[in-house]
């Protein structure tokens, strides 16, 4: 059964894990100097640091009668594209970052 505790244990985490999402898709789409190398490692680090704090912050006894393959494509799946969505939409483009940078700004 889904209880409420349920429901706020997993809010918890997806918000946590969209910012550590949309923290480390903006750290690669600044740092790295390749058109599509920040796709490359945002893809397929930032899930593996996903998984990682999931299997740590999974051990708490939130998710009582959840699938654990549903809770994991939720609560991976769904920051890393609300990680993206952060990034491209609502933050300035790396080149404004840059010339905000050598102005002075």
């Amino acid at each position: 059964m889904f209880s409420p505790g349920t429901a706020i244990g997993l809010t918890v985490i997806i918000a946590l894990h969209t910012v550590i999402a949309s923290v480390l898709v903006r750290f690669f789409r600044l740092r790295l100097e390749t058109r599509t190398g920040w796709l490359l490692f945002a893809l397929f680090l930032v899930p593996l640091v996903l998984t990682a704090s999931l299997l740590v912050l999974g051990q708490l006894p939130i998710f009582g009668g959840i699938d654990r393959n549903t809770v994991a494509t939720v609560t991976i799946l769904l920051p890393l594209l609300l990680g993206f969505a952060i990034d491209l939409f609502w933050l300035p483009t790396p080149e404004e970052v840059e010339l905000a940078r050598r102005e002075g700004r």
